[in-house]
């Protein structure tokens, strides 16, 4: 996927999680830009260069949109929690994406309502096989392992608890994270931020549930899905330590 107008800028600050502030790179001015992901991120400190996308809705509130930031000013990670799901889509209805015990998917349907729970995605693979599909994006990466989630997630436990349910119905199950970046060899579940997903996750591995990941070629513009990454439950996962880039007021809600 790709973003028009595009625009290189030097972070300021967050105050709370849905704004920041930026200076713009070729004018110098400050612009208040819209984050595109309300979690807890430690990757936009002040300084970093980041990518604005620029809007001319004259109903918006704010002009950019804040899409993608560059850690440690070496490597490219996006940040737009709705690309995942875009990428996704793209790549399930090409069969980019390969499933476990899926040869050929055939049909693809997004946002669906399954017992209690919303589902990313249901779909119909060759032999009439009905699956459905959670998609979580990942942001939190060290030294090469990447890590979900970035704040504990109700709502994503829920989910793995749900496609665990539909294993017992007789679907097929996906849980699919997408590391919003590359260069990244494994990805795991942070247990120091929330050990209850780590635990029901396990349990759905063994009942059944697939859990697959792939990693993201990011540029400034542009976000592709690039390769499958492994994922290790039992994975040690250190984070890098720096502080999120939220306000003391910027309270997160549940993921």
């Amino acid at each position: 996927m790709k973003y028009p107008n595009t625009h290189l800028a030097r972070f300021i600050d967050r105050p709370n999680r849905f704004i920041s502030h930026c200076r713009l790179a070729t004018t110098g001015e400050v612009v208040v830009a819209h984050v595109k992901n309300t979690g807890r991120t430690t990757i936009l400190q002040p300084g970093v260069t980041v990518a604005l996308v620029e809007n001319h809705n004259p109903a918006r509130k704010t002009r950019y949109d804040l899409v993608a930031a560059k850690k440690y000013d070496l490597e490219w990670i996006n940040i737009d929690s709705q690309a995942p799901n875009k990428l996704v889509k793209t790549g399930l209805e090409s069969n980019d994406i390969q499933l476990p015990d899926i040869k050929r998917i055939t049909s693809v349907t997004p946002e669906v309502t399954y017992l209690d729970s919303r589902l990313d995605f249901s779909g119909m693979a060759a032999g009439n096989r009905p699956f459905f599909l959670e998609v979580k994006g990942v942001t939190l990466a060290n030294q090469g392992i990447a890590a979900f989630p970035d704040a504990p997630t109700t709502r994503g436990l829920k989910h793995v608890q749900t496609l665990e349910r539909a294993i017992d119905d007789g679907y097929l199950a996906y849980l699919l994270f997408v590391i919003q970046m590359e260069k990244i060899k494994v990805v795991t579940i942070d247990r120091a931020i929330f050990e209850p997903l780590a635990l029901e996750i396990g349990r759905a591995q063994k009942k059944g549930v697939h859990v697959v990941a792939y990693d993201c070629d990011v540029q400034p513009g542009e976000l592709t899905l690039n390769q499958p990454v492994p994922f290790d439950l039992n994975q040690r996962f250190v984070s890098d330590g720096l502080p999120s880039s939220i306000g003391r007021r910027g309270d997160l809600a549940d993921n």
